[in-house]
C-alpha cells in the first residue's frame, strides 16, 4: 500500500544561495538526479519559502509502505548534507536549524493524494 508523508526543515542559506537547492537535494536523492527520464519512483513535491529570516523546505512523498524508512533517511541525508551543485555549476550551502516529520497543511493534503496515485 503506498501512503504519504511529509517532512519539513528550517535552514539558514549561505550567501547568495539558491533556494531550490535543498530541494534539488531531496530530488537527487530520491530520483537520482533533479533532471531524470520517466516518473519518480517515490513521486514527490519540494517546496521552499522564507519565513523570518530562515528557508522553510517542505517535502510530501508517496511511497510504499514498506519503503517509507528507507524515504525518510534518502530525504534526512540529503537535508543534512547542507549542499548541492546546481546545474549552473555553483554550489549552495546551508545550515540545518531543525528538520522533523511532520502532517500536511492546507493543499498539501490534495497534494498527498495526487502523489499517491502517481
Amino acid at each position: 500500500m503506498r501512503s504519504s508523508i511529509v517532512h519539513e526543515a528550517r535552514l539558514r542559506l549561505g550567501e547568495g544561495a539558491d533556494p531550490a537547492a535543498p530541494g534539488g537535494a531531496v530530488t537527487v536523492s530520491l530520483c537520482g538526479h533533479w533532471d531524470h527520464e520517466g516518473p519518480c519512483h517515490w513521486p514527490h513535491h519540494c517546496r521552499v519559502r522564507e519565513e523570518a529570516g530562515e528557508h522553510v523546505l517542505r517535502v510530501v512523498v508517496a511511497a510504499d509502505d514498506d519503503e517509507m524508512d528507507v524515504v525518510r533517511s534518502r530525504i534526512e541525508a540529503a537535508i543534512g548534507r547542507g549542499e548541492q551543485t546546481g546545474p549552473d555549476g555553483r554550489t549552495t550551502t546551508w545550515t540545518v536549524v531543525s528538520s522533523h516529520p511532520d502532517g500536511p497543511h492546507g493543499r498539501e493534503v490534495a497534494m498527498a493524494e495526487r502523489l499517491q496515485e502517481a
